[in-house]
Order: C-alpha cells, then sequence, then structure tokens
C-alpha cells in the first residue's frame, strides 16, 4: 500500500525521474544543451510517453536529429525519435525530444496500456541508448565548438562561433 501511495504522489519538478535521468545528465554536461524538463513515461493516472524538454541553438538540434536519424536508420533505435522547437514565453527556441509514435498511442487508453506495459523495457532501452549517442556525438564538442550538420565526412566542424 506505501509504494501505490509513493507512486501515486507527485514528485518536484525538481527531481527527475530515475530512468531518463543518464540522458539528461548527458545532455546538460554537453556544455551547448540545458534541460528545461523531462519525464521517463508513466502511465498512471493517464500515459504519459517520454520526453526531455532543452534549449540549444538551432545548429546544436539540426545536429541531434541528424544523430537520431543516423542512429534510426542503422537499428540502433527500437522507436524513431525526433525533436520539435517551439518558442518559450519569452521567445527562445526550445525543443521536445520525444517519440511520436508513442506520442500517438497516449490517446487512448487501451493503447496507452500496451504501449506502457509491452513497449517499456524497449523505451528504457532506447533512452540508455541515447544516453550513449549523446555522449558520443557530443564528445566531439567542446565549449568553444559549434556542432555542424554540413560536413561532408558526417563528422562535426569547429567553428569560431559561440556554442549557443
Amino acid at each position: 500500500m506505501i509504494s501505490m501511495l509513493k507512486f501515486l504522489t507527485k514528485k518536484p519538478c525538481s527531481e527527475i525521474d530515475e530512468k531518463i535521468k543518464s540522458l539528461v545528465d548527458t545532455m546538460n554536461g554537453t556544455g551547448v544543451i540545458t534541460t528545461i524538463a523531462s519525464c521517463q513515461g508513466h502511465f498512471y493516472p493517464f500515459y504519459r510517453p517520454p520526453y526531455v524538454y532543452f534549449r540549444a541553438s538551432l545548429d546544436t538540434a539540426a545536429a541531434i536529429q541528424k544523430t537520431l536519424n543516423q542512429a534510426w536508420t542503422s537499428d540502433q533505435l527500437n522507436n524513431y525519435w525526433t525533436l520539435d522547437g517551439a518558442f518559450d514565453t519569452n521567445y527562445k527556441i526550445c525543443f521536445a525530444l520525444n517519440a511520436p509514435r508513442h506520442e500517438e498511442r497516449s490517446r487512448s487508453m487501451l493503447s496507452s496500456l500496451v504501449s506502457f506495459c509491452l513497449f517499456r523495457k524497449k523505451l528504457d532501452d532506447d533512452i540508455s541508448t541515447l544516453a550513449k549517442l549523446f555522449q558520443m556525438a557530443m564528445s566531439k564538442w567542446s565549449a568553444h565548438e559549434k556542432p555542424c550538420v554540413n560536413d561532408d565526412n558526417n563528422n562535426y566542424r569547429k567553428t569560431n562561433q559561440s556554442p549557443l
């Protein structure tokens, strides 16, 4: 009973869900990304798919999307992950890292239950893989490098511009 009450209690926004913490920490550790909010995905009282909201430059976001696409086409991920951009209340661009298929499944109770129960392990595997992908991609950048997606060698090239 106590564990159920703990599950139903809303956590403070300052606490990061355990299953997505390594990804959030990796993203924040890059020096070019600042996370704003995240969720590992939950079922109760309704399904919420996993996501990470963050701030980054357009070049950084483009490089992340390129990395996500390459990981998807090389079968490193179980789900297709993408970035959605929007402006915050201060008119600064923010991005949401999410898996659109799970966003769609959150619209009905039955598909939500299926997503949560049957695909949770695959989501957890993806979140772990995403943390590793971010770590590898971002290790190519330092605080003085800017990611670039227009390199013919599929590498990130250095520029003299500020990362953000």
